[in-house]
Formats: C-alpha cells, structure tokens, sequence
C-alpha cells in the first residue's frame, strides 16, 4: 500500500493541475496581505467605528492574527475549488487517458487502488491548508507584527497574543477535515466520470446547493440542515468564541467524519463495481 501511495503521489506532482492550488492560495494571500498593509487601519476604523463610541480601543489592531483571520474567513471559499480540482481527476483523469487498463494488469486490487488514490487526494488536500497556514501566520510575519487580536461574531472577543496560536491550530485542523469532506465529494463522483470536469462541475454543484439550504431561511429544509456538511464548513469559527462550544466542535467533527466516510465507501463500491473499457 505504502509503494501504491508513493507512486500515486509521484504521479500527482508530474501534473501542472496540482500545482494550481499552491499557486492560487500564494496569490491570493499576497493580495490580501498587502492590502491590509496599505489599507488595513481604514478598514479596520470603518468596522469598529462604532464601536470607539463605547470602547476605548488602543494598541495595533491589524497584526498578525487580524489578518491571518481575514484570510480564513475569504480563502475558505476558494479552497473547496482547489481541492475539487485535484481529488476529481484522481480516478476520472485515468479514465480519461485510457491508463485503466494498464493499472489494473499489475497484481494489485481495485480496492487497494483506489485507497492510495484517496489517501494521495486528501493528504494532497491537508498539505493545501497547512501551506495556507505558513502562508498566514508565518509569511505574513514580514508584513505585520504581533498583537491581541479581536473577533466580531455575535460577541465582540478580544483575546491576549498568548491566547491566539492554539486557536489557530485548532481552526486549520477543523478547516482541514471540512476540506477533506469536500475532497471525498469530488473524488465520489471522479468514480463515476470519464473526464475531470465532470466531477469538478458536480461537486461544485452540490457544495453551492447546500452552502443555500444551509444558509438560508427556508423552513421546509429545517430538518435536513444539521445533517448536512456544508453546514458546518464555517466550524472553525467556534474556536475563536468565549467561552469555547465543545458540544459543539465535537458535534460538526462527528458528522464531517461521518461524511467522509460515507463518500469512501460509496466510491469503493462504485469502482470495485465498474466496468472499465479504457
């Protein structure tokens, strides 16, 4: 298993695709750190303008922390797309240069075959969040200093420089297994597609038709919101709350795990199932 890994993982970094994602989250970062940088202190005055009335705010507010939470609250939209990229060519991509048949003459089962394509696809997947996370909180250091950092969720929370880090760790790690969701999401439907498009197209779909069920009040679909994963996508929010919602945390892991769990399953009987012709 561990050479099928190796292998996989060789196969994936020879492809310009898989670089993509890097490069966009490096971009992108960038952008908004140096935007912060130029513009930060006015937007940030715009925001808690209100606020000055009643607080009196001192100290440098955009640091480190303040941006590098700017950055999770945008790039978490942008990742899902990354990772759709990759995970739904792992099994489609062979498909569609007609290596299936070639695979599958070496003594190996489709089972096993299709493991280390999972694994390769969401190792993949967590190696794009820890990049977000050096490029965050370890690149911006050039850019910004340290600091307290403040949230505006329903409380406004002020938390100490030595009580931010921790908060971080847990955010990127809760951050990497809701990618991982989406990750098994577009690797499901890469089983049953002939071209990498088609999967990017149908995870998307999916992703952008729960984000609505999710976020929006419509009571007929109450019910089946607490079970659906794109509910819990913004999770890593909880962790910057005070004081910190455990049942909760806990409660949005469980069904993201369980999640992933079900789309490996599905794509393992799928193509253990499936009449390959390429």
């Amino acid at each position: 298993m561990i050479n099928l890994i190796r292998i996989e993982f060789l196969k994936l970094f020879r492809r310009g695709l898989t670089y993509i994602g890097f490069a966009a989250i490096l971009l992108i970062v960038l952008v908004i750190q140096v935007g912060m940088y130029v513009e930060g202190k006015k937007l940030l005055d715009f925001l808690i303008k209100s606020l000055s009335d009643v607080f009196l705010l001192e100290g440098n507010l955009i640091n480190i922390y303040t941006v590098s939470y700017i950055v999770l609250t945008s790039l978490w939209i942008h990742i899902p797309v990354l990772v759709a990229i990759v995970a739904g060519d792992m099994v489609s991509g062979e498909a569609g240069r007609g290596t299936f048949r070639l695979l599958l003459t070496r003594p190996v089962s489709r089972g096993k075959l299709l493991t280390a394509k999972y694994i390769t696809a969401q190792v993949y997947t967590a190696m794009l969040v820890v990049f977000l996370a050096i490029m965050s909180l370890v690149i911006g250091r050039f850019f910004f200093p340290a600091g307290d950092m403040i949230v505006l969720l329903e409380t406004i929370n002020i938390f100490d420089s030595a009580d931010v880090l921790w908060r971080f760790g847990a955010a990127y790690g809760y951050g990497m297994i809701s990618m991982w969701v989406v990750s098994g999401l577009a690797f499901l439907f890469s089983t049953r597609a002939s071209n990498s498009l088609g999967p990017v197209v149908a995870s998307m779909s999916v992703l952008i038709l729960f984000m609505i069920i999710s976020n929006f009040s419509i009571g007929i679909f109450d019910p089946i919101k607490p079970f659906l994963f794109t509910t819990y996508l913004n999770g890593w929010q909880l962790f910057f709350d005070e004081p910190l919602q455990m049942d909760a945390i806990v409660k949005a892991v469980s069904i993201m795990i369980a999640h992933i769990t079900i789309f490996y399953l599905a794509a393992w009987f799928i193509f253990t199932r499936k009449d390959i012709q390429s």
